[in-house]
């Protein structure tokens, strides 16, 4: 009769052990509880603690119960603060002694300025915790290839997960040493894991299969399974009703062990299976007492339905690769199960010695027939590049399948297609994406939803990103008074916009010519290129003024050099107003002529002398070009201009005539003769005369 051997050391490690008595205890003396995360990775533990009232929240703010544990792996700093401010729950640490050395020496490591690296499973909590307490010098490696990648700077220690294989951190620590000959070593590996895996291998030697009892989401389990693997035939189980699953017959002494977090419960229930199998159940110290053959489906078939595997390409078909998986005969990959892109074949994807993951899909237990498929796994890993694309903003590529009337379908890879709306293509408005047809686009991930395989992309969030790298360019790059060119994109009553290199700016109305304008387009047209002055910059709010008219040369320039006193100019009459008349001399260049200048005889509006849109003939009475004003006179360019008695006659028609409308020069020759002052208010009317003309100007 076959016996099955227990090894002592199976089963729950100090730490876990420890853990869960006092999660037992606390519930039992205050009541329900929980656990921040499952206390080990272990269904059957989760399980049972779940039925005493405890059980597992992801995050501080979910806590209920009276009480809250911290689980064996450890946290951050920063998680333990969180849990310490819960109110009205107590906090259960149940960190790992060894775990809690490693937290400590990492602080301490960090805190004297060296670069800590850790060796171990980056996604594993015992890691993300320590990393919590080396602050921004944390560097994790997996495997001594994974180290050559990283820029490690002296000084600098190493230390590695508890769980870490023996092995992988012999390896990882040779690589550190050449990298950095002087750095500072720390074995922080779980001594039981050691004992344990010497205890197995004193018992491989004893029998003929290996059973590991525990969870295929624990660490310690996998490590330990792998090593059982290089000393005998070894299958893994969860608890006794995987059993009957992974081993049909046996035929030979059993060795039982199980991983870190198994409880003794399970490892009882899987023994009894055996016993009640006819199985003769035996201790460690008890003597193998058969040679005979055994047939096992766990170790020749290796993996489970759902299992992911990597297998070895044996040979490629047309429509089957053949996988060696460790199995007793190949695993098949039918074509139907690989992605493949139009016109390619399982031959340019696949070769022989290539290393491929698969799932396990399907199992014929008579035959050992195993089916797999490399695209489920494929979608799977796809589908967590998109999610962390998405967490991370990352820009990716894809091909344009499809374009239909409310936006795109792109190519993501490994059989998934995410769907870009109209409103998320482009910047601008695009009527028809015909244009985008088979087209390789960048977008980003902006929603997901894993379980509908459910995506939205954006290729407007990737444009609108440069073009504000753009624009904070092209504003730091611009400097007040340079001349540069521009494109002029629109006119508006108030100004026109120009395209100063991927940003618009403003020439404001006033800025446009130095003549008078009504409306831009008078001046401008769209689409137009040209020459620029930078007026003013303002960064903050993205604008920025311009004008056209100072890259051309100013008027009152001009007029310096080619106007003086006494000179006779012709000019436009532009504006007639109560104190005069405004006569335009060229572009942008106007002159006053005051109402007492525009005729021998009081003249009680301009209006009376002349019209505007008139050209007349002006002596030039006084130029002041810094000041740009320019003072007309019209009667002494025309002399007398109406006889008094039309004057009269002007003034009798409009009902409104005085002594001094008609005899008002003979008065002031009188008056200069005897060398009378100006009336009061003449000097207003001259001095309001002389503000107006040189706001208009």
């Amino acid at each position: 009769m076959s016996k099955v051997i227990v090894a002592e050391k199976a089963g729950f490690c100090s730490g876990v052990k420890r853990a869960v008595e006092e999660l037992l205890n606390a519930a039992a003396q205050w009541g329900s509880g929980c656990t921040l995360g499952p206390v080990v990775h272990n269904e059957e533990v989760v399980a049972h603690l779940a039925e005493k009232g405890i059980r597992v929240v992801d995050h501080p703010q979910d806590a209920e119960g009276s009480f809250i544990a911290v689980r064996t792996h450890g946290v951050s700093p920063a998680v333990k603060s969180e849990l310490e401010g819960v109110e009205q729950i107590k906090l259960i640490d149940l960190t790992c002694p060894r775990v809690l050395r490693s937290q400590n020496l990492v602080e301490e490591l960090a805190g004297r300025g060296l670069q800590v690296v850790i060796a171990g499973d980056h996604e594993h909590p015992e890691i993300e915790g320590l990393l919590g307490w080396a602050g921004n010098r944390g560097v994790v490696v997996s495997s001594a290839d994974r180290l050559k990648e990283e820029l490690i700077v002296s000084p600098a220690a190493l230390l590695a997960q508890t769980t870490m294989k023996p092995a992988l951190f012999e390896e990882i620590k040779e690589a550190f040493l050449k990298l950095v000959p002087e750095g500072e070593i720390f074995d922080t590996l779980c001594p039981e894991t050691t004992l344990k895996r010497e205890e197995i291998k004193e018992l491989a030697s004893r029998v003929d299969l290996l059973v590991v009892v525990g969870s295929e989401t624990s660490a310690n389990t996998k490590a330990l399974l792998e090593y059982c693997r290089q000393l005998k035939p070894a299958c893994r189980v969860l608890n006794a009703g995987e059993l009957k699953e992974k081993i049909t017959k046996i035929r030979g002494a059993v060795g039982v062990t199980a991983g870190a977090s198994t409880p003794p419960w399970t490892i009882k229930e899987v023994v009894e299976s055996m016993e009640n199998e006819n199985l003769e159940v035996g201790s460690e110290e008890q003597e193998a007492g058969s040679e005979e053959q055994f047939d096992f489906d766990g170790e020749l078939k290796v993996a489970q339905v759902g299992e992911q595997v990597t297998g070895v390409v044996a040979r490629v078909t047309e429509d089957e690769v053949y996988l060696d998986i460790g199995a007793k005969s190949e695993a098949i990959l039918p074509a139907a199960e690989v992605h493949l892109d139009d016109g390619k074949s399982l031959a340019d994807l696949f070769a022989a010695e290539d290393k491929v993951e698969v799932t396990v899909i399907d199992i014929d237990d008579q035959d050992g027939k195993v089916v797999v498929s490399h695209k489920r796994l494929d979608r799977e890993k796809r589908l967590s590049e998109l999610e962390q694309a998405l967490e991370k903003g990352d820009n990716l590529e894809g091909k344009v399948k499809q374009v239909v009337g409310a936006g795109m379908v792109v190519d993501l890879g490994s059989g998934l297609e995410g769907f870009m709306p109209g409103s998320l293509v482009d910047t601008r408005y695009i009527p028809d994406f015909s244009e985008f047809a088979d087209q390789t686009v960048q977008f980003r991930v902006i929603e997901f939803d894993r379980e509908k395989s459910k995506l939205i992309v954006s290729r407007k969030a990737i444009l609108e990103e440069e073009e504000a790298h753009k624009k904070e360019g092209i504003l730091s790059s611009l400097v007040q008074g340079s001349t540069i060119k521009g494109t002029v994109k629109r006119l508006t009553n108030f100004g026109a916009f120009v395209d100063v290199g991927g940003i618009d700016g403003l020439v404001h109305i006033s800025e446009i010519s130095w003549d008078r304008v009504e409306h831009p387009k008078e001046v401008l047209k769209v689409g137009e290129e040209i020459d620029v002055k930078v007026l003013e910059v303002q960064p903050e709010k993205e604008r920025i003024s311009l004008s056209l008219r100072k890259t051309q040369p100013d008027p009152w320039t001009k007029a310096a050099s080619e106007l003086e006193s006494g000179q006779l100019v012709k000019g436009k009459v532009t504006r007639l107003v109560n104190f005069g008349a405004f006569v335009e001399l060229s572009p942008g260049l106007e002159g006053l002529a005051h109402i007492s200048q525009l005729a021998d005889y009081h003249v009680q509006h301009p209006s009376e002398v002349i019209q505007e849109g008139e050209e007349v003939e002006v002596k030039i009475l006084e130029i002041k070009p810094k000041a740009k004003r320019i003072s007309l006179s019209l009667k002494e360019a025309r002399g007398v201009m109406l006889s008094p008695e039309k004057a009269i006659a002007t003034q009798q028609e409009n009902g409104n005539v005085t002594l001094g409308d008609v005899f008002g020069d003979l008065f002031d020759q009188e008056g200069e003769t005897k060398g009378a002052e100006p009336a009061p208010e003449e000097d207003t009317v001259k001095d309001e005369a002389d503000n107006k003309e040189e706001g208009a100007n």
